[in-house]
């Protein structure tokens, strides 16, 4: 005896309950490979109405550059499945919504028949929004790594260093005048001096270091660092500013303040170095909700799961330079990592150890050829 379940109209079997009420998506699709029916979840997940998907082909659905693919795999699955294939069975695949945006879907495929004609229903999860806190907690677990390997190595270095020019400035007081002795200890003296500002460098990185704490107003520091700037910035870069008019206040360590724009505007003109192009900073005020901060961290962003929702100090630099693909942004954080020819990979290092440090956030946004744009959130010490 046939069960039934009211879901709006007495006849639907429980069978089309389920269906209509699962959380996935479920496309019927049939031998020609057009949408025969759509449940509420697969409007949802496509951005389409089950009136507006019939007698369209699944290619729809389907990014252009996989569709011949595609297609002689419904084919082959058409000719020979007999039994379900598995969301387990498969790695996460590439779909489009009606308008266009791509998402990450795992699929199910499951052969059925509809009164004599085969047809195939294709379970729909969008997973793109977990696919990348996945990618966000192993990023930051990388760079948790790499900051802690980081600290051991600054504190050793340093001890050594001292070492260096310690004994580098006793030698110089006893040299006497031989000009050729006191220029190697001078060389020596100065080689650990900046070895030293790198591992200060590294030490931003860790975290570690001290933090002076004081008034800093973004807006004085961002005009000062661009006068500083403004002869080592790249023929053709032009520097534009968006300022407010009222100052916008953070309680933080000025030095650390400072290299945070330096390292941000420096690596913005190298990246218009070929071409020229414009180079934006801007500074203001931002609300960020919990929501705000989320999103963020399903993309490229960088302390969020740690700060809190709050007032904040947005300064933003921008680009219109070369701009970066996936695989570097997702590295670009790292200490020793440079897609420079003699790049030491420490200016982003030290940006995201000052800005953590401060209990803050960095958002990346980048596109390769159409420039990059870092955002950083700093807690507010009042609004203006």
């Amino acid at each position: 005896m046939a069960h039934h379940i009211h879901v709006g109209r007495p006849t639907a079997t429980w069978q089309e309950a389920v269906v209509a009420g699962a959380p996935d998506g479920v496309l019927l699709v049939d031998g020609a490979g057009r949408v025969q029916a759509m449940n509420p979840a697969a409007e949802q997940i496509f951005g389409m109405t089950a009136e507006g998907a019939a007698g369209r082909s699944v290619q729809a659905f389907v990014p252009e550059r996989m569709r011949e693919r595609h297609a002689g795999l419904m084919m082959d699955f058409f000719a020979t499945a007999v039994s379900p294939r598995g969301m387990q069975e498969r790695a996460p695949v590439a779909a489009v919504r009606a308008n266009g945006e791509e998402f990450m879907a795992e699929i199910a495929l499951i052969p059925v028949k509809v009164g004599e004609e085969r047809m195939v229903a294709c379970i729909v999860r969008d997973v793109t929004e977990q696919l990348q806190m996945q990618a966000a907690a192993a990023r930051a677990e990388r760079l948790e790594s790499l900051r802690v390997l980081s600290a051991g190595l600054a504190h050793d270095f340093n001890n050594i260093l001292a070492t260096v020019t310690g004994n580098a400035e006793f030698a110089l007081q006893r040299a006497g005048e031989d000009s050729l002795l006191r220029e190697a200890l001078e060389d020596i003296r100065e080689a650990g001096r900046r070895a030293a500002e790198m591992v200060r460098q590294m030490l931003r990185f860790a975290g570690g270091g001290e933090l002076a704490r004081e008034p800093v107003d973004l807006i004085a520091v961002t005009l000062d660092t661009l006068r500083m700037l403004r002869g080592a910035l790249g023929n053709g870069v032009m520097a534009t500013t968006d300022l407010p008019e009222t100052p916008v206040v953070v309680m933080a360590d000025p030095v650390g303040i400072r290299q945070v724009l330096m390292n941000l505007i420096i690596n913005a003109s190298e990246a218009m170095a070929e071409g020229g192009g414009t180079l934006t900073v801007r500074v203001g005020h931002q609300r960020v909700t919990r929501a705000y901060l989320d999103r963020c961290r399903q993309r490229t962003c960088f302390g969020c799961a740690d700060a809190q929702p709050g007032a904040y100090a947005c300064l933003e630099v921008a680009d219109t330079g070369v701009g970066m693909d996936a695989a570097t942004l997702e590295r670009i954080f790292e200490p020793f990592f440079s897609t420079k020819f003699q790049g030491r990979g420490l200016g982003l290092a030290a940006v995201l150890g000052v800005v953590v440090g401060h209990r803050g956030a960095v958002h990346v946004e980048s596109e390769k050829g159409k420039g990059t744009t870092f955002r950083v959130l700093l807690p507010l010490t009042c609004e203006g």
